[in-house]
């Protein structure tokens, strides 16, 4: 059985540097489970060549081109905030969010709280 990892878990400390006052009411995030968000540039460790993905359409195109099953679906009640994406081959089920949706943002190395 295939399982499914929350990839903003398993990543991404919570004793991280968050990144508040910076604008991310238009910059996509990963959320993990309790709300937090992380930057999308964590999947470097499931994704070493991921590049400088930015947004959700970019990293479903990335691993179209890569030829895996990408399956994802809009949260419309959350009016384009808001996209789950499965790649079942990578066993990664992501949460792409847009900043105003983050409960607490969680940054990496260098970053200011």
């Amino acid at each position: 059985m295939t399982k499914f990892i929350f990839v903003c878990l398993l990543f991404v400390p919570m004793a991280l540097p968050s990144m508040a006052g910076a604008d991310n009411s238009e910059k996509w995030f990963l959320m993990s489970r309790h709300g937090e968000c992380a930057e999308i540039r964590v999947l470097q460790r499931k994704i070493p060549d991921i590049g400088n993905i930015k947004d959700p359409q970019a990293f479903i195109l990335l691993m179209e081109e890569k030829r895996y099953k990408v399956i994802s679906s809009e949260m419309k009640e959350l009016q384009g905030m808001a996209l789950d994406v499965k790649v079942p081959e990578k066993e990664l089920s992501l949460m792409f969010v847009k900043g105003p949706l983050c409960k607490e943002f969680l940054g990496g190395p260098g970053e200011q709280r």
